[in-house]
């Protein structure tokens, strides 16, 4: 007869095998999954950062020279260019990152048929045609010049990102029967200087041998532990151990993801022994973690409207706290000065509270309009601003253009309630510049340095003579790639005060009402000759010339100060050394 305790056993015993198979089996499947995850992880992380690290200028250049149905002698001119040269080198460098398991990586242009594509650099080719060309025999095998239809209809990932625009990773690995491997491709989209239309898109095959391998060695780790884990009284011992620490294996799984930032996450509180103490004391702790993280968080956010984050971005900091006193950088940026014309006067009719106000009021409308052109505020000067513009003028012109047509529909607005039109003038320069921290170390502040700085200060304050709203240096005029994008008259040479060098300032209309749009516009062509005509110091035909367009456009500010230069230099005569500039010595 079978004794009850020896059932006991033979139950624990099938039990603990059916378990520990069924673990087993469990395990691979979950190794697996975790497995292709990671890697899966892996081929989005190399193809997006990759995205963001080739030299989009001279994939532009590539992408305008790729067209469908290339010769054979015009694919081998593009791979012999320095640009596709540039853009191998930057694949091979990725692959470099995990050479064994990159099985391909090459970039493609998509074209207007939906479901083809044009093959633009691949990361082997260079490596081929070195090989040929010194007379070793080497596999053409996945390498394809520039300008190969490639056929992406069968690509459901690739269509997927060509139409989100987003990274993406197959969903399963793809046989390839010449290789004979297992392969998961990537593809991300490299997008064009606007942000907006994909330029190519980069394409990434990695094997899965590494993962394979590291599969097999976990099958014979778990195939020895579970053969051991057989033996009697550690069966028991298993199931009692494992009855026994369910809720701190619940509790490890909380933990572990609320390292992971899910900070709401809170352990079950089974029972009041050790272990229910132990998950009670953890939450007390992640209610007290998750309040100072929302109020860190809060506060963070609060600095960021006193330091712009963009002035830490190019500090290349995280955060303010990384903030050193001294910090600096160098860039070339184009900065953008305003002001309220008449400020003071308008101020001195004002209390304090509707002086606050009425400067709130005017910089929350103009404020919007420098961030959504990509620019930053890197300081108010009671109704002044300065603003830079990392990136390109135009975004300070257009910001400029933007903040015009703002004060005219908030003009509207203070008509409507009593209050008098305002007038703001804008000056716009690009310079290199010293962007830092100056101070103490009890009180520091970010700040800019720079003669630049001051020139465009200098600018601004010139629109109180000339009436133009919006005037730009020559040095930021001439860096704009399509001027004809904007409507813009020439001004005048000026020196001002610090600065020996005279300066050409250019005033851009396109923020001025309909009216003076309309007749600045009509008068360009003839205030353009009268100019050329005092320049050449014809100053009677000239002031015949500029009497005229005062005659048109009365308002024009510019005519009226030609005029009486002209006058006075017919009646007085030209001074010697005579250049045409004016000379400003007030700041």
């Amino acid at each position: 007869m079978v004794s009850f305790k020896l059932k006991i056993v033979l139950a624990l015993f099938l039990t603990s095998v059916f378990l520990s198979v069924a673990l087993g089996i469990s395990a691979h499947s979950l190794l697996n999954r975790n497995l292709f995850r990671d890697l899966q992880t892996r081929v989005r992380d190399l193809t997006s950062i990759g995205s963001l690290t080739l030299d989009r200028g001279a994939l532009e250049r590539l992408v305008h020279e790729v067209r469908p149905g290339m010769t054979k002698g015009e694919s081998e001119a593009i791979e012999r260019s320095p640009d596709y040269a540039v853009i191998s080198a930057e694949l091979n460098r990725i692959r470099k990152t995990d050479p064994n398991l990159i099985r391909l990586i090459y970039t493609f242009v998509p074209t207007v048929n939906a479901g083809g594509a044009l093959y633009l650099v691949d990361a082997d080719m260079l490596k081929f045609l070195s090989a040929r060309a010194h007379g070793v025999e080497a596999a053409e095998e996945d390498i394809f010049s520039p300008g190969t239809e490639l056929d992406v209809s069968s690509f459901p990932t690739a269509r997927m990102v060509l139409a989100t625009g987003k990274a993406a990773v197959g969903p399963a690995y793809v046989w390839n029967s010449r290789s004979k491997v297992n392969s998961l491709s990537g593809y991300a989209p490299i997008f064009d200087s606007t942000g907006r239309k994909i330029l190519a898109v980069l394409a990434l095959d990695l094997t899965d041998r590494e993962a394979k391998a590291e599969l097999r060695r976990a099958t014979t780790l778990s195939v020895l532990i579970g053969s051991l884990a057989l033996a009697g009284t550690f069966i028991v011992s298993l199931f009692v151990a494992n009855l026994f620490t369910r809720d701190i294996v619940d509790l490890d799984r909380v933990v572990r993801s609320f390292a992971e930032d899910n900070l709401h996450l809170r352990a079950a509180v089974r029972s009041r022994d050790e272990i229910g103490r132990l998950g009670d004391s953890f939450n007390r702790m992640a209610d007290l973690i998750q309040r100072s993280a929302a109020d860190q968080a809060a506060l963070l956010g609060a600095y960021g409207r006193f330091v712009p984050r963009d002035f830490l971005r190019h500090l290349e900091k995280e955060s303010i706290l990384d903030v050193k006193l001294g910090d600096q950088v160098q860039k070339e940026m184009t900065i953008l000065f305003s002001d309220i014309q008449s400020f003071t006067e308008l101020s001195e009719s004002m209390t304090p509270r509707e002086n606050f106000n009425f400067i709130n009021s005017y910089l929350s409308r103009v404020g919007p309009e420098i961030r959504s052109h990509h620019g930053f505020i890197d300081k108010y000067i009671g109704d002044a601003i300065m603003a830079l513009f990392p990136d390109r003028a135009e975004d300070a012109v257009e910001a400029a253009v933007a903040m015009q047509h703002r004060v005219r529909e908030y003009n509207g607005h203070r008509a409507s309630t009593g209050y008098r039109a305002i007038r703001v003038g804008v000056g716009i320069h690009t310079g290199k510049l010293m962007l830092g921290t100056v101070g103490e170390d009890e009180r520091m502040d970010g700040s800019v340095i720079a003669d630049a700085v001051n020139l465009c200060s200098r600018i601004e304050s010139l629109t109180r003579i000339y009436g133009g709203m919006v005037l730009i240096s020559g040095s930021a005029l001439g860096i704009i790639e399509d001027m004809s994008r904007y409507h813009s008259r020439f001004i005048d040479r000026v020196r001002v005060h610090g600065r020996q060098e005279s300066v050409t300032i250019y005033e851009v209309f396109d923020g001025d009402s309909e009216e003076q749009f309309e007749l600045k516009s009509l008068t360009r062509a003839d205030w353009d000759a009268a100019v050329q005509l005092y320049h050449a110091q014809s100053f009677r035909e000239a002031l015949a010339g500029f009497r005229d367009l005062t005659a048109r456009n009365p308002n024009d500010t510019m005519f009226g100060i030609y005029a009486a230069r002209c006058e006075r230099l017919i009646e007085l005569g030209v001074p010697e050394n005579w250049h045409g500039v004016e000379v400003y010595d007030s700041k």
